[in-house]
Parts: structure tokens; sequence; C-alpha cells
């Protein structure tokens, strides 16, 4: 799809992949679109429908119809899982920022079943303004009806792997928490392009940019600032994941 040039202004790029998320992607986009204390030409975002059949194209575009100030584009996904589809929204993004020249613009990444908080783009902002290259939201599961075996799983699962990381005397960057998923995570334009992208895997994408991340000395910060809240669904759209997870650990314990 052909897209407008780039605001001139535009400081951050969200990319969002999506397959068959009419039903989630209103609210994730609605959340985008009334960020606090970023102005709309500042940010952009890419929204990548991969191979729907549903209608979450046209509930995109009732959401931007409801705030035309939101500046969304519409990107078509090889339809071969989540981490191509945000693999091609990452590289556009990155194109976009680096064609302004703004290495230091904001590559940031969310999901379609996510709602991100207010501030979750001034929060990244500011932090890329202090120097941070790569950062991980922290992600709370929604108010859903999960078992409440599952939600203490859930979160003693994230209780070790914060220890883990505290406790790695090889560690980079503030880990304020445990979280680097692609429900929130974000890297400067100059780091994406430094560590070759994302890499084109079906699933578990972000675990491997992460490992890229460690790989090549970059902290990541993970920042309670930074919040997103997403879907506790059992049945997501990846065949590994968080869904895949809950769903695993809900078969085990109940």
């Amino acid at each position: 799809m052909k897209h407008p040039p780039p605001d001139p202004a535009l400081r951050a790029c969200v990319v969002l992949p999506a397959r068959n998320e009419e039903v989630l992607v209103g609210a994730s986009l609605a959340a985008l679109a009334v960020q606090e204390n970023v102005p709309p030409a500042q940010y952009e975002v890419l929204l990548v429908l991969d191979r729907c059949t549903d209608a979450t194209g046209d509930r995109a575009m009732e959401v931007a119809d409801e705030h035309p100030w939101l500046r969304l584009h519409f990107l078509d996904g090889p339809g071969l899982g989540s981490g191509h589809a945000r693999r091609a929204g990452m590289e556009a993004a990155c194109e976009r920022l680096m064609g302004l020249g703004r290495p230091e613009g904001l590559i940031a990444s969310t999901d379609a079943d996510t709602v991100v908080a207010p501030d979750w783009l001034s929060a990244q902002l500011a932090a890329i303004e202090r120097g941070a290259r790569a950062i991980g939201g922290r992600i709370e599961l929604d108010d859903g009806s999960l078992p409440q075996a599952v939600v203490r799983w859930h979160a003693e699962r994230g209780r070790k792997r914060h220890q883990k990381i505290l406790s790695d005397p090889d560690r980079l960057g503030t880990a304020e928490h445990w979280q680097f998923s692609g429900a929130s995570l974000a890297l400067t334009a100059e780091t994406y392009a430094q560590v070759g992208g994302i890499e084109p895997r079906a699933t578990l994408e972000d675990e491997g940019l992460e490992q890229v991340l460690r790989g090549q000395n970059i902290p990541i910060e993970r920042l309670l600032s930074v919040r997103a809240t997403t879907s506790s669904r059992l049945q997501g759209r990846a065949s590994q994941g968080l869904a895949h997870d809950l769903a695993a650990a809900a078969a085990r314990l109940i």
C-alpha cells in the first residue's frame, strides 16, 4: 500500500500487527488515538493487516473516522505469523524515520489485543531523551475470567523471571520489571538498523530480538512508567506466546 510521506515533525511510529482482530482492535487503536503530551503530528500508527479474513480493517477505519487526528496507515502483512507481520511494520517505520534524518526516532510495538496507557508514548519518548535505546513496557493482564490458579501462576512466573534478570551479573539497563514483549517494546530507529531488524520468524520474535540486543551489548530499559494491558484470552492468534502459555497453565492447574 502507498502511504503519504511522514510528517516532518514525526518522532514515533507505532507498529500494530493484526490478524482477525475485529473485536479488539478498536480499543487498541482508540487508546493510541488519545496519547497525552504528544501532538498528533509527532506520531503515527502502522497497522499491519496480516491476511485478515474478518472486518479488522473496517473496524480500524471506523476508529480513524472517530478520531480524525489519528495518523493511521495500513500495511499488508505476509500472512506468515505475528513475527513476520511485526517485522514488516518495523521495517517500514525505520525507513520512514531514517528518511527524515531522525535516527533517535522511536519504533514502538504493541498488539491489536492490547490497550496502552495514555502516557505510553510520552514515557518512552522521555526515556529516549535520557539515552534509552531499547525499552520494554510493563504489561498487565486485563480483568478477564482467568481462574485464580492461572493468575497466581502467571504472577509467580513473572516474579522468577524478574529475579533472574536482577541476579544476572552481565545485565545491562534498568530492570524495574521482567518483560520485553511485542505487546510493548520499542527501539530507536538507529538501534533497529544497527541490529539488522527483528528476525523474520513466525512467533517469539520478541525473544529473538532480546537475544540479539544482549549479544550486541545494547541495554534494555524495562520501565514501570511504560504501561499496557493485554488480553487474557486462552486462544490467541499465534501458535506460541502468552495465550498459548495461559492455556497450557489452565489445562495443567484446573
